[in-house]
């Protein structure tokens, strides 16, 4: 920026700088005006490198950084002030929770309903965990609730048929179970050669036998 300056009453218009010979020197000094500098402080420049600004020696202090200077904790990458001449990258580990190191229970509630009986029980599971960043969603420490549940069948009375009735494995039977009986079961009531629930008949059917010259009916 050029400025009107007086050397010696002598008025100059728009001077851009002045070179001045030094002293027992060929060398001459540049004087150049500085007053329209934008620099203010050394945090506008980086460190090692100097200027003037209106007049004012300026050295600079923003520090040249690296990769080396990020640092990772979590899922967080911090990244220093400073200058970065090339790109810097960091890596994030990844975190993972292993096999559980501890599991220790919590409570138990029992469920009596009206077709099952339903356990529940709660533990709380503590993992493994390595050092890195961990997803959002994965615990520490969690609670587990298991829950088992029993089919059960009250009290009955089963009257025998001609298919079976069962009651299915696994059923509690939470009341008495009642299997009809019938004291006409006797091998004596049943025709011979049946047999029903294991008894065997021995009733004999009459024998009827026509003459086939009287046509009489003889029984025995």
């Amino acid at each position: 920026m050029a400025k009107d300056i007086v050397i010696r009453d002598v008025e100059y218009d728009d001077v851009p700088y002045v070179r001045v010979p030094i002293q027992g020197s060929d060398e001459m000094a540049h004087f150049v005006d500085t007053s329209d500098a934008t620099l203010e402080s050394g945090s506008q420049m980086l460190d090692g490198f100097t200027a003037y600004a209106d007049g004012t020696k300026v050295t600079g202090n923003i520090p040249n950084k690296s990769a080396g200077d990020l640092t990772v904790s979590g899922a967080t990458v911090t990244v220093p002030a400073g200058n970065y001449a090339s790109q810097a990258t960091k890596s994030i580990p990844s975190g993972s929770a292993t096999s559980p190191a501890s599991i220790s229970g919590t409570s138990a509630s029992v469920d009596v309903g009206t077709n099952a009986i339903t356990l529940t029980k709660s533990i709380n599971v503590t993992p493994d965990v390595e050092a890195g960043y961990i997803a959002n969603g994965t615990s520490r420490s969690s609670t587990v609730s298991l829950t088992a549940s029993i089919t059960t069948s009250g009290a009955a009375t089963i009257t025998p048929g001609t298919t079976d009735q069962e009651i299915a494995a696994g059923t509690y039977l939470t009341g008495k179970q009642t299997i009809k009986g019938d004291p006409n079961l006797v091998g004596s009531r049943i025709v011979a050669p049946y047999s029903i629930f294991g008894i065997e008949g021995t009733a004999q059917l009459p024998v009827i036998v026509q003459d086939s010259t009287t046509h009489g009916l003889s029984i025995s």
